[in-house]
Order: C-alpha cells, then sequence, then structure tokens
C-alpha cells in the first residue's frame, strides 16, 4: 500500500508556542487582545458615555456583548462601513474593529459627535493580568 506498514503510523503532537508580553507598552495599564497578546488599548484611554466606561448590549440575533470604550486604540484596525444600522450608540455609526496582529474580531468603532472604540470584554485582557 504504497510503502504504508502496519504499526508506522504516529499521531501528530501539538506543537506548543509560549506567548509572551510585547516588549514595549505599560503592564499597568495595556489592554491585549485576548487570542495573541498584541496591544490594543490602555487604560489611560478609557471613555466614558453616559457617565459609563462600560456597557452590555444584545444584537438583533440576541447574541450578548459587554464592551468596554476607549477614546482611541493602539492596535486595532477598522472594517467595513460605518452604518447606522442597529447601533446601540445613537448617532454614532459603527463598523468593525479587529486586532492588527491576528485580525480578531474585537469590536466596533464608533463614529457620530464623539469617536470611541467599544472593545468586547472577554475577547480583551489586562497585560498586568497575563504577566501574572
Amino acid at each position: 500500500m504504497d510503502g504504508f506498514e502496519p504499526g508506522t503510523v504516529k499521531l501528530a503532537e501539538p506543537e506548543l508556542q509560549t506567548r509572551t508580553l510585547p516588549s514595549q507598552g505599560d503592564p499597568a495599564n495595556d489592554w491585549l487582545c485576548a487570542w495573541c497578546l498584541h496591544r490594543v488599548a490602555s487604560e489611560k484611554d478609557r471613555f466614558t458615555h453616559d457617565g459609563k466606561s462600560e456597557f452590555t448590549f444584545q444584537n438583533p440575533e440576541g447574541i450578548r456583548f459587554d464592551i468596554v470604550i476607549f477614546s482611541r486604540t493602539i492596535g486595532c484596525r477598522q472594517a467595513g462601513v460605518p452604518t447606522l444600522e442597529h447601533t446601540w450608540f445613537p448617532n454614532h455609526a459603527w463598523s468593525f474593529c479587529l486586532c492588527e496582529e491576528c485580525h480578531m474580531h474585537l469590536g466596533w468603532f464608533y463614529s457620530g459627535p464623539t469617536d470611541f472604540a467599544g472593545l468586547i470584554r472577554d475577547r480583551i485582557v489586562r497585560a498586568s493580568v497575563v504577566g501574572n
């Protein structure tokens, strides 16, 4: 059978990779992508809208999102055309916010009277927590 001998099949083992914190940044203030640990925001840029910086919303499909909002992001890129359809913040058009490193969907950019980003809480992690 084309060089196949019984008992010679080896199972593939997963390759383990050590993930390290970014060399630059401020571990006390940085927020990282939960998948690749790329810096995406700083606690110093935490933003309040209507007196709050954390919100819980549900999309039209019934999926719930807990988000933290920031006045700017460090390592996110905008994807998609901004739209007002199903926006959670009146008069603010949204587009997707993707991690610049691994391209995971981390949240949304909002543009309107004030520009900010809403990052999904369970898709970001504090650098100080990862470093411990």
